[in-house]
C-alpha cells in the first residue's frame, strides 16, 4: 500500500515547517530575531502543510483501485491516548460552562463528543465494535469538532488583522474532516475509503496541531505583554487553555496510532487490480462454473470407470463360469 509510506514525508515537512513557526514565535516575538522574519515564517509552514495534503491526496489516488476490508482491532495505544483526549475534552467543556459567558451549546457537545470518544477508546482497548449497530451515534464526535471550528472562526471575526494566524482553523478543520472519515470507518461504511482518506486528513492534522499546540504553550508561558500585535487572552495559560491544547496533543497521538496499523493491515490483504479489479463478477461467475463443470465431468469420469471395471469383472466371472461348465 503507497500510503504506507506516507509518514515520510510527513515526518520531514513536520520537521522544516514546525521548527521554523516555533522558531519564529520564540525568536522573532520574544527574542532579537530569526533568520526569516515572521511572514516568511508562515508562508514557509502553509507551504509545507499544503504541499503535505497534496502528496496524501496523491498517494491515496494511487491506492485507490485497491479493495481491502479492515474492521477495528485491539490498539492499545490508539486506546490510551483516545482516553487521554476525551477525558481533556469533557474537562474543558467542563471548565468553559463553569466561565463567566459559557457558549452552553458548545459546553453540551464537548461532553457528548467526548463521551463517545471515550467510547471509542474503548473499541481501540478491546477490539470490539459495539457501534456497528447504531452508526448514527459515530457522527457525534465531529459534531462537536464542527461546533469548535465555528467557536474559533467567531473568535477571529474579534480579532485584529495583524494578530490572526489561521492555523489554529486549518487544524481543526483538518481534524474534523479526520474524525468524519473517521465515524465512517467505525460505521463500517465505505471501508477502504475511510481507511485512506483518514489517513490522509490524520497525517496533516498531526503536523499542524502539534505545531500549533507547542506554540500555544510557548505563548502561554512566555511574558505575555512581549508578543506584539497578538491578543493575549488566547494566550492565558488558564486551566481550560491548558485542557484544550493538552488534548490537542493528545488527540495527535490518537490520528497517529489509529492510521498506522490500519495501513498496515491495509497493505496485508490489499488486492492489486491486475488480480482483482480487472476481473468483473461475470469472469468470476464463468470461473466458478468451469470449475464445477469440471468436477462434474471428474465424478461422471470416475462413475464411467467403475462402471468399466464391473462390466470386465462380469465378463471374467462368466468366463470362468463357462469354462466350469466345458471341464464338467
Amino acid at each position: 500500500m503507497t500510503l504506507k509510506k506516507f509518514w515520510i514525508p510527513a515526518l520531514i515537512f513536520t520537521l522544516i515547517g514546525g521548527t521554523v513557526k516555533i522558531c519564529d514565535t520564540i525568536f522573532n516575538a520574544y527574542g532579537d530575531g530569526f533568520i526569516f522574519d515572521s511572514t516568511v515564517c508562515n508562508w514557509i509552514f502553509s507551504i509545507c502543510a499544503l504541499l503535505l495534503l497534496i502528496t496524501g491526496w496523491i498517494l491515496s489516488i494511487i491506492d485507490s483501485r485497491k479493495v481491502f476490508e479492515i474492521q477495528p482491532q485491539r490498539n492499545i495505544f490508539c486506546g490510551l491516548f483516545g482516553f487521554i483526549s476525551s477525558v481533556a475534552i469533557i474537562g474543558g467543556g467542563v471548565m468553559t460552562l463553569l466561565s463567566e459567558n459559557p457558549n452552553v451549546a458548545q459546553c453540551i457537545f464537548a461532553v457528548i463528543g467526548g463521551g463517545l470518544l471515550l467510547y471509542e477508546s474503548c473499541i481501540s482497548f478491546t477490539g470490539h465494535n459495539g457501534l456497528l449497530r447504531m452508526p448514527v451515534l459515530t457522527l457525534l464526535v465531529p459534531v462537536w469538532c464542527c461546533t469548535r471550528f465555528f467557536s474559533i472562526f467567531i473568535e477571529y471575526t474579534h480579532r485584529s488583522v495583524a494578530a490572526t494566524e489561521i492555523f489554529d482553523i486549518v487544524a481543526v478543520a483538518a481534524l474534523l474532516m479526520f474524525l468524519f472519515y473517521q465515524s465512517m470507518f467505525f460505521a463500517g461504511i465505505n471501508n477502504t475509503s475511510a481507511v485512506r482518506r483518514s489517513t490522509v486528513y490524520a497525517m496533516v492534522f498531526v503536523m499542524l496541531g502539534v505545531t500549533v499546540s507547542v506554540d500555544m504553550f510557548i505563548k502561554m508561558f512566555m511574558p505575555s505583554n512581549a508578543v506584539t500585535g497578538i491578543d493575549s487572552e488566547i494566550v492565558l495559560p488558564t486551566l481550560s487553555n491548558i485542557l484544550i491544547y493538552a488534548g490537542d496533543l493528545a488527540l495527535c497521538a490518537y490520528a497517529l496510532f489509529f492510521t498506522m496499523p490500519n495501513i498496515k493491515a491495509a497493505d496485508k490483504v490489499a488486492l492489486i487490480p491486475e488480480e482483482t479489479e480487472e476481473e468483473p463478477e461475470e469472469t468470476k461467475a464463468e470461473a466458478k462454473t468451469e470449475k464445477a463443470e469440471t468436477e462434474k465431468k471428474s465424478e461422471e469420469t470416475k462413475a464411467e470407470e467403475k462402471t468399466e471395471e464391473a462390466k470386465t469383472e462380469e465378463k471374467a466371472e462368466e468366463t470362468k463360469t463357462e469354462e466350469k461348465k466345458s471341464e464338467e
